[in-house]
């Protein structure tokens, strides 16, 4: 019996969720495994009576009662066409598993471009990438703005003095000046609303000078990903264009995804490989007769298009491993990216304080930096041992 496995222990995560790259893959190995044990039987209900014969005519022709010349000639004649024909099947065999390796590679490529688009739309849409520039300047705040706005009108009847448009447009300038405006107006009003606004006033300017450069960070590297994201995009879109070409499919990445025209890929592969085994050509292979349960003759492969076929299939599924460490490497960098990200959002350590003052954009990046975690180590990884499997399907590396 075949075994693969694509993990050999799925993840609490990866059983609960149905996106998961195990939980998709599932059908996937299982397909290909099935399909894998069918030609390998099917080569060996083909050639097992074949190999038969050649132990029985070789057996023949070291007993020295068949060295005459007729009877010896007609065995070596027979072994030779035997032997001929079981390479010619063997050479077969091989396109014919080079057909299905190079379908499993165009399915995966279906696979992990579905991912990427999940990335990109994930990325372009993520909250955190909204109001983060906001979230450190403490001019968005209303509390702020209001207090300001006091304090202008202030200013300008006491001292006839208006903050200049740099102070306003300057958020740390906006704010010291504030502060400064608090502090010399202290004695004037309701002491304790004004005990009450200073430690608003405290939080948020704690808040926003605190976590200014670790939001910034948090927004530029986010960014980052979302670059190097559609490279991956793009290359992957580059991958399949390549694969294809070698069977003469030549519509885009895009075009064959919105109008699912897989099956015309898959068609074309068929033709392609039936031509270098000579299906179409009606030519065949001649084997020796004699009612030995041999099989009807073999199609007569075009050498010239078998090597070129050989050649180009293994072309596209090496790509396909290359692209799938590639793939590996920027989900690996995206989750250890949003893991710093998480401890950037737990690490201001007056949030119990300040809880009151704290922005609900602020919350909001925490609850989607976890979800984007979750998804980089369920929905989008391909741990080492996945993608070592993947690569050792598309390499015909099932063992039993």
């Amino acid at each position: 019996m075949l075994l693969i496995c694509l993990l050999s222990a799925p993840s609490a995560i990866s059983a609960h969720n149905p996106d998961s790259l195990s939980t998709w893959a599932a059908p996937f190995v299982l397909a290909f495994e099935t399909e894998f044990d069918q030609l390998r039987r099917n080569f060996q209900t083909e050639t097992e009576p074949l190999r038969m014969r050649l132990y029985d005519v070789s057996k023949q022709l070291n007993d020295p009662r068949n060295r005459t010349a007729e009877r010896g000639f007609e065995l070596l004649w027979e072994r030779d066409q035997l032997r001929e024909t079981l390479v010619t099947i063997e050479q077969e065999q091989e396109i014919k598993m080079l057909k299905l390796r190079y379908r499993k590679g165009i399915e995966i490529v279906k696979m992990l471009y579905e991912k990427i688009l999940s990335m990109d739309h994930h990325f372009s849409s993520m909250k955190a990438q909204q109001g983060l520039s906001n979230m450190c300047n403490p001019n968005s705040y209303t509390e702020f703005k209001d207090i300001k706005t006091v304090l202008d009108d202030k200013m300008k009847k006491k001292f006839n003095f208006q903050m200049p448009a740099l102070f306003q447009a300057n958020p740390y300038l906006s704010a010291a000046f504030t502060v400064v405006g608090m502090v010399t107006s202290l004695g004037e009003g309701n002491h304790s609303e004004k005990k009450e606004s200073l430690e608003k006033m405290s939080c948020i300017l704690d808040f926003t000078v605190r976590m200014h450069g670790d939001l910034n960070t948090i927004y530029y590297e986010t960014g980052y990903l979302r670059d190097a994201n559609l490279t991956l995009k793009k290359e992957c879109e580059t991958l399949f264009a390549e694969c294809s070409r070698q069977v003469g499919y030549t519509i885009p990445l895009v075009s064959c995804r919105e109008s699912d025209d897989w099956e015309r890929l898959y068609t074309m592969l068929d033709t392609y490989v039936g031509k270098a085994l000579g299906e179409t050509g009606g030519a065949t292979t001649a084997q020796p007769a004699g009612g030995y349960g041999m099989p009807a003759a073999v199609p007569a492969g075009n050498e010239k298009l078998m090597n070129k076929a050989n050649i180009n299939l293994q072309f596209s599924i090496d790509r396909v491993t290359q692209f799938i460490d590639k793939y590996s490497n920027f989900v690996g960098q995206g989750s250890e990216y949003h893991k710093k990200f998480a401890k950037i959002v737990d690490n201001y350590e007056n949030e119990k304080q300040c809880a009151a003052a704290m922005p609900a954009q602020y919350k909001q990046l925490k609850a989607d930096i976890e979800q984007t975690l979750e998804k980089f180590n369920s929905a989008y990884k391909m741990p080492e041992v996945q993608g070592s499997k993947l690569k050792d399907m598309l390499y015909g590396g099932l063992v039993e």
